[in-house]
């Protein structure tokens, strides 16, 4: 009698842990599908997020916003003189007022979001960027003066067209390295953030583009813009830093010539750290 009352025993705990091991397992799945729900609504609410953001970053600059980027001409080894608008009217929100800055808000759809590029700025001031060549604007003292690949040498070396571009411009300034070197197209070049710096190159293979010299004077010149806007009053004209200093005369370029060019059109040195 003891072993039959102990067979039903084990056989009774037997069948209750099996009642139990049931129950977890039944328990186990629709707890596993709970957390493939959460997980995929997270996934899905993230992914609406980055989307968003990536479709107001391709919408920017907006109307109504002010950005400002710091840009230079850079020929060879110097920086040539802050060029000015070709005139009095804006149409489309991208301008300068010779202070080392580009000027970005957009009047209309026209310059905002993918329309806001250096193309506008080049036809707004009379630049001239190809792949091949910089034609400075025609107005003195720059006199049309042209930078050619394979005919303008720098120094007797060949020289090529780029665009060096920094997400920011006092990062720039203080040493850090260009998020992106443009050799091409550089009319389609976004301006992508505010307060970003652009430096139009004409140079020898291997040699250091530099920040432009405004990259560092970007937050008060930015300031004085919206003292400008608020009050009226004139901004400084070809505010580059004070330390510039001219250069030497050199050679007009022309075909198998020498840049840069002659006192005519002055040009200042590079008061930056180059960076790559």
């Amino acid at each position: 009698m003891g072993k039959a009352s102990s067979a039903k025993k084990v056989a009774r705990a037997a069948r209750a842990g099996g009642r139990r091991s049931g129950t977890r397992r039944q328990l186990g799945f629709p707890v596993a599908i709970g957390a493939v729900i959460i997980l995929g609504l997270l996934l899905v609410t993230f992914a609406r997020q980055s989307n968003q953001a990536a479709a107001d970053s391709e919408n920017r600059p907006k109307r109504g916003e002010h950005w400002h980027a710091a840009y230079g001409v850079f020929i060879c080894d110097r920086f040539v003189t802050n060029v000015a608008d070709k005139g009095q009217d804006d149409p489309l929100g991208i301008h300068t007022h010779e202070d080392g800055l580009v000027h970005i808000h957009p009047f209309s759809n026209a310059a905002a979001g993918k329309q806001a590029t250096l193309g506008k700025f080049f036809e707004q001031v009379g630049l001239k960027v190809t792949d091949t060549k910089i034609k400075l604007p025609s107005a003195e003292p720059f006199d049309g003066r042209l930078y050619e690949e394979g005919e303008t040498t720098c120094g007797g070396k060949p020289a090529t067209v780029k665009v060096v571009h920094w997400k920011s411009a006092l990062a720039a300034a203080e040493g850090a390295k260009p998020a992106k070197t443009f050799t091409e197209d550089f009319s389609s070049i976004r301006f992508t953030e505010d307060m970003g710096a652009y430096t139009i190159a004409f140079v020898p293979k291997g040699v250091e583009v530099p920040p432009p010299p405004g990259a560092a004077q970007i937050q008060q010149n930015a300031q004085i813009d919206a003292g400008d806007q608020n009050t009226g009053s004139t901004l400084p004209q070809n505010t580059l830093p004070p330390d510039t200093t001219p250069p030497s005369e050199t050679t007009a370029p022309g075909s198998g010539t020498t840049a840069p060019g002659s006192d005519s059109a002055p040009e200042t040195t590079a008061t930056t750290n180059p960076t790559g």
